[in-house]
């Protein structure tokens, strides 16, 4: 695995397959009729003073797919960054790229607690919670993957 993981070519499919996922669900989602019905939150009233409201009518606009160009961009840098690359990482980088998928684990695994916790305490716009979640996992993903990058390309 640790021969895999030298190759910065790995890291440049895994994040590419990872961000072709997010953008595919974004851009599907984005202005679909369906997402539109199933909203909670966007129904309410426009009175309504709350973060889920706005995010939900943000939602029910189709605007998820400015999110997609903006992460698919990032994505692009960092797949450009990587196979530019001409070597393979040393053993430093590899321990930068582990602390990295550690640190990246522990944010989705709290991100997971905290959207659980969402839903139990109020089970209603679980997509609306849902796609939050999606978004500050595609975020952190795309941008811990960049910072790592970046660390490294000059070492």
């Amino acid at each position: 695995m640790n021969n895999l993981l030298k190759h910065p070519q790995t890291n440049a499919l895994c994040i590419g397959m990872f961000s072709a996922f997010y953008t595919m669900l974004f851009f599907i989602t984005s202005g679909h009729a369906e997402l539109k019905n199933v909203l909670f939150y966007a129904e309410l009233s426009e009175y309504t003073d709350s973060f889920w409201h706005f995010w939900s009518v943000f939602l029910s606009a189709g605007r998820q797919k400015y999110i997609a160009m903006v992460l698919l961009a990032v994505t692009g840098l960092v797949i450009f960054l990587l196979a530019t690359r001409r070597r393979k990482y040393d053993e430093y980088h590899m321990a930068k790229l582990v602390n990295g998928l550690v640190v990246a684990l522990a944010l989705t695994l709290i991100a997971i607690a905290l959207l659980f916790l969402l839903i139990f305490c109020e089970p209603v716009g679980i997509i609306e919670k849902l796609m939050l979640f999606g978004v500050i996992h595609w975020v952190t993903v795309v941008f811990a993957d960049l910072i790592y990058v970046l660390l490294c390309r000059w070492r």
